[in-house]
């Protein structure tokens, strides 16, 4: 009989424990810290005015040959390639995109270049991130113009 007593004690309180364990905690709060500076960052662009396109991925890379910014989406079917003159040259301005090398927006099969010099703005640098904006004219497809915008790019 005590074994049996045992056995019902023990069964109840396991019983209870599940049942207690189960009820949801209220979740406080935790305190927020905002600052002034965006979190959103990113690379879009429009084809001939178009529809804003948002990059899978993108970021700014810098060495010998100056200062560059890399975007993808849907892997190499739309991948822009963009360059300007000197090494770590993020200062806020106009920086010059030169015929050849400094714009090259590949596009499934179709590969745009700018056939004269162009203008791209630095907007910003801070907390070792990059904006900033251009629209060029492109040849090498059916496009005429891309418009362009990054923000808060990181290094790498």
């Amino acid at each position: 009989m005590i074994n049996n007593y045992f056995k019902n004690s023990l069964l109840s309180i396991t019983i209870a424990f599940a049942l207690f364990s189960c009820v949801k905690k209220e979740d406080t709060p935790s305190p927020t810290t905002t600052t002034s500076t965006s979190t959103n960052s990113g690379f879009t662009w429009k084809e001939d005015k178009g529809t804003a396109i948002t990059a899978d991925s993108a970021y700014w890379t810098t060495g010998t040959w100056g200062t560059g910014v890399r975007a993808f989406k849907n892997g190499m079917a739309n991948y822009f390639e963009i360059n300007w003159a000197s090494q770590n040259n993020t200062t806020v301005g106009a920086k010059t995109l030169t015929i050849g090398y400094d714009f090259t927006f590949l596009k499934n099969t179709d590969t745009y270049i700018i056939s004269s010099p162009q203008a791209l703005n630095i907007t910003n640098f801070a907390d070792s991130k990059l904006s900033g904006n251009a629209v060029v004219a492109v040849s090498g497809g059916n496009l005429k113009s891309i418009e362009f915008t990054f923000t808060n790019l990181s290094k790498k």
